[in-house]
């Protein structure tokens, strides 16, 4: 991978970026309602996103969960919230802590996405909701590597939904991004209507994808578990 935490918050400190950050920060608001008094863990390169959920809930518990990588956290800016360089498979969390978690430039990066999703259950709560953002396979933006999401793999709906099965219910699933990935007045000027026109005539050909995704949790059939009679496994 030739894409690091540097790169990507260059990216959002560039006119494309910050168009794109805002884009983001929208889509987050449109499915993010109540959610007073909760933990919120960002897991990927979200500060972003978390920062912005932070001004707007001054009462959440956020955590950013940078994986080691993204070569460690950026020491430009201060956050008011804990930030953290973590092992991408290990999330520093207790089990069932955690009412919602974020990522973004995470599921395209890691070697074993599974492994990520897996911890993802293991901190949410029951009924907890993770909210990914990944780059669509056939999105244009995954065609430039002038931005972030034109590096690593990118997703299809269906890959997707075969990624999380095991541990996740997808609820929503939005494409976005209609806009082009290039760096011109035109695109910085007139992106909100590009965006408005594709999301009424092609809404599923938007770059990225903002995945809802609800916790499963499983109830153990005690019937039907399998008894070993004891002379099988003590000595006569």
């Amino acid at each position: 991978m030739d894409i690091n935490a540097s790169d990507i918050y260059s990216f959002y400190q560039s006119s494309l970026g910050s168009i794109v950050k805002r884009t983001v920060r929208q889509r987050i608001t449109s499915v993010v309602k109540d959610i007073s008094n909760q933990f919120v863990c960002g897991y990927g390169y979200t500060n972003p996103y978390l920062s912005f959920l932070n001004k707007c809930h001054t009462d959440l518990k956020i955590t950013s969960l940078i994986p080691d990588f993204l070569d460690g956290s950026i020491t430009e800016k201060k956050y008011e919230f804990d930030e953290k360089t973590i092992h991408e498979y290990f999330l520093p969390l207790d089990p069932s802590s955690v009412d919602l978690v974020i990522s973004t430039h995470l599921l395209e990066f890691v070697d074993k996405p599974k492994s990520s999703i897996e911890e993802i259950w293991r901190i949410l709560k029951p009924n907890g909701y993770f909210i990914a953002f990944v780059p669509r396979r056939s999105g244009l933006w995954t065609r430039y590597d002038n931005n972030p999401f034109g590096f690593g793999r990118s997703y299809s709906t269906t890959q997707f939904k075969r990624l999380i099965e095991d541990y996740l219910i997808l609820e929503q699933k939005k494409s976005f991004l209609h806009f082009p990935p290039w760096h011109h007045y035109a695109n910085y000027k007139f992106h909100q209507t590009i965006e408005k026109a594709g999301n009424s005539i092609f809404p599923y050909m938007g770059g990225l994808m903002i995945c809802v995704c609800k916790k499963i949790v499983y109830v153990t059939n005690k019937s039907e578990s399998k008894k070993i009679p004891i002379k099988n496994i003590v000595a006569t």
